[in-house]
């Protein structure tokens, strides 16, 4: 039955709309597939390069977690991204103009994701497509001889601004806090010692189990 309305639904698009929605599909997967090794890497770095993880149990672990993030986290930072663009700009928008609209963000987005990923330029997918989202508003309104503002969603833009802002800064706070908390608790505990201590003393490089923990 599923595969009888889908068949149904392209032969009613007609062969140039079936193309596109195709293409966009792709575009889509296209991304999402850049996304995963370009963010993993990201994700993974410190912890591989302080040797708290071996390179393949890191990857592995980061996957798990990024799928856990989707199912228990819920969909409100999809809601707030797709928020970007003023809901009379949607609607006053043809279907190819819509189209056109998807592959231009999803289109610039891959390929500054394969540059960055390229030239080791440390980036976020998120903030890329956050990026994209806004920059086809702006162009979308700007065609239409609008002010460029008027294409974008500018309070839900700058809570989404904020919010990049303070999650970074908070957690270096935070981090450097509990840092300071477990050498004052833990003075001279080999718990700080430098990869070079720990392969002096038990020819171990790998920083002991509970800094890796933490």
């Amino acid at each position: 039955m599923g595969q009888y309305f889908m068949f149904e639904m392209f032969t009613t698009l007609g062969f140039a709309w079936s193309v596109s929605l195709v293409l966009a599909i792709l575009f889509v997967l296209a991304y999402e597939f850049i996304n995963g090794f370009h963010d993993t890497a990201n994700a993974v770095a410190t912890v591989i390069y302080t040797k708290a993880m071996p390179a393949n149990l890191a990857v592995v672990t980061s996957a798990l977690f990024n799928f856990a993030g989707v199912l228990l986290g819920g969909l409100g930072v999809a809601y707030a991204i797709v928020h970007l663009l003023p809901v009379d700009s949607l609607l006053g928008m043809d279907s190819t103009q819509g189209l056109l609209m998807v592959f231009s963000l999803l289109f610039s987005a891959i390929i500054w994701n394969l540059g960055t990923w390229y030239f080791g330029i440390p980036a976020s997918s998120s903030h890329t497509l956050i990026g994209s989202i806004m920059g086809v508003g702006g162009a979308f309104a700007w065609m239409n001889h609008q002010p460029i503002l008027q294409g974008i969603n500018v309070s839900k833009a700058s809570q989404i601004m904020l919010s990049l802002i303070i999650s970074p800064t908070l957690g270096f706070v935070m981090a450097g806090i509990f840092l300071l908390i477990m050498k004052y608790v833990w003075q001279k505990h080999k718990i700080h010692r430098t990869p070079d201590e720990q392969m002096q003393i038990n020819g171990k490089k790998h920083p002991p189990f509970w800094a890796r923990a933490s």
